[in-house]
Order: structure tokens, then C-alpha cells, then sequence
């Protein structure tokens, strides 16, 4: 889960429109808000993820519901507030259900900075507030079959492919130092880009990258022959911004 920019609505939800098919709904409760303009833009407002546990919307059945934070039942006022509309997976969304978020909030990406209530630590999402646990309780975020496992096997690969560098680093020969550097640029620059926000499960990434002793050995490397460059401090520099490494000693 990483903090979402909130963008501006589609031009086609005028305030009239939204007028008009709230008062709809309210007196027909016809799904208004299952339309094409208003699941794109909130597709691009999230990278084309779920606001929630990050997965590409869109790819293996999991396909885009537009969720209302809060839920329309209790709130039918706002079933097309554009503030109020997320993206999100079925998974998510039938979970969060008729949560009602105004009398027992939980993380809104589009309002709240996550890492200020959650980290990651062994692959499992940790609260550092009451906010931040019943954020992973309402959502299940620690469901060991659909998404711990997931997370670990994508740590894993993580693990693997930099242990591979620095294996490579290990190796470097005078006759081949160029081809070797460059492998080691290349192939980091590309765990990094795993770890940027409009990438899958990019905090999971980041924690799996950003805790790795490994990584840290490649970089030191990179910066000691002067090969460390702008891209890869700037994909450095944007990995940690959007991390939820750990960086307090509590949790709940």
C-alpha cells in the first residue's frame, strides 16, 4: 500500500451528472458508477493497481470494482463523489464490504500516508497505530494463502537476483571489468524500477530489496568505481520514499 496522488475527476462527471445520477441511484439504486470513463481515470490515478494490497488490476481475473470508501449503503449521498470512489480488486473489495469508515476509520491511500501506520516486517504488514491495525484486520492483509506467500515468493526472487550480483561483483576480472559493471548497472537499475510506485506490489518489492545486506554490498561497489549515476540514486531516492521499511521500534 503506498500513498496515491488523488487526481482530478473525469470531465465527464460534471456536477450536474454527478447530481443527476446520485439522485438515480438514491431513488432506483441502479448501479451508477460501473462506467467506462470513471474506471479509467481511476486506473490512472493508481498506476492501474488496487488502492489497497497492489495488485495489477486487470491481469489473472482481477479486474477493477470501483469501491466506495465509504460505502454507499450508509452513505448514498456520495456514491459518486469523486473523492469517494477507489479502485480496487474483489478481493478487497468484498472483504471491506459495508465497513463503515466514518465510525471506525481505516487507511485511505488518497488521504493518508500508509507508512505512517504500517510497515513490513517478514513479509507480513505490522500497525504502528490503532488506525494502521484495523486497517489490516477489515482488509486481511496478512492472509497467508493469497497474499503473504505471494510476497515472500516475490522476496525470494528478490534475494536471488541480487545474490547473483554479487556473485558477479565477486568475479569482476580485469579482461571483462566493463561487460561485469555494466551487468551489475543494468541489473540493479531493474530491481529498482520493481520497487517504483507504479509497479506490483512495489512496497513489497522495496522490502525485500531495501532490507537485503546484499544490495547495500552491490551499491557500495557501484559508488567506490564512480559507476553509481543519477538514474540509480533517483530510483534509489523514490524506492525508500515509497517503502514501508521499518523505521520504529513498535508496533501493535
Amino acid at each position: 500500500m503506498i500513498k496515491i496522488i488523488r487526481t482530478m475527476p473525469p470531465h465527464q462527471l460534471s456536477p450536474e451528472i454527478v447530481k443527476q445520477l446520485t439522485e438515480d441511484y438514491m431513488s432506483t439504486k441502479r448501479n451508477v458508477w460501473n462506467v467506462g470513463y470513471i474506471k479509467n481515470a481511476l486506473l490512472d490515478m493508481s498506476n492501474s493497481k488496487c488502492i489497497f494490497c497492489e495488485c495489477k488490476l486487470g491481469e489473472e481475473s482481477k479486474y477493477i470494482e470501483v469501491e466506495h470508501f465509504h460505502p454507499k449503503s450508509l452513505y448514498p449521498e456520495e456514491v459518486l463523489s469523486w473523492t469517494n470512489l477507489l479502485p480496487i480488486c474483489k478481493r478487497c473489495n468484498g472483504l471491506k464490504r459495508d465497513h463503515d469508515t466514518k465510525l471506525n476509520p481505516i487507511i485511505n491511500p488518497t488521504v493518508d500516508e500508509p507508512k505512517d501506520y504500517l510497515f513490513i516486517k517478514d513479509y507480513r504488514y505490522r500497525a504502528i497505530d490503532d488506525l494502521g491495525k484495523r486497517t489490516i484486520r477489515v482488509l486481511q492483509l496478512n492472509d497467508s494463502d493469497r497474499l503473504v506467500l505471494p510476497r515472500f515468493k516475490i522476496g525470494e526472487a528478490i534475494a536471488t537476483a541480487i545474490e547473483s550480483l554479487v556473485r558477479v561483483k565477486d568475479k569482476i576480472d580485469i579482461d571483462t571489468k566493463t561487460e561485469d559493471d555494466n551487468e551489475l548497472i543494468i541489473k540493479l537499475r531493474k530491481l529498482l524500477v520493481s520497487c517504483q510506485p507504479d509497479s506490483e506490489y512495489s512496497t513489497v518489492c522495496s522490502y525485500a530489496l531495501l532490507t537485503d545486506d546484499n544490495y547495500f554490498e552491490v551499491k557500495d561497489y557501484l559508488v567506490s568505481e564512480n559507476l553509481w549515476d543519477f538514474e540509480l540514486e533517483r530510483l534509489e531516492t523514490v524506492s525508500f520514499k515509497h517503502s514501508l521499511v521499518r523505521n520504529k521500534e513498535h508496533s501493535i
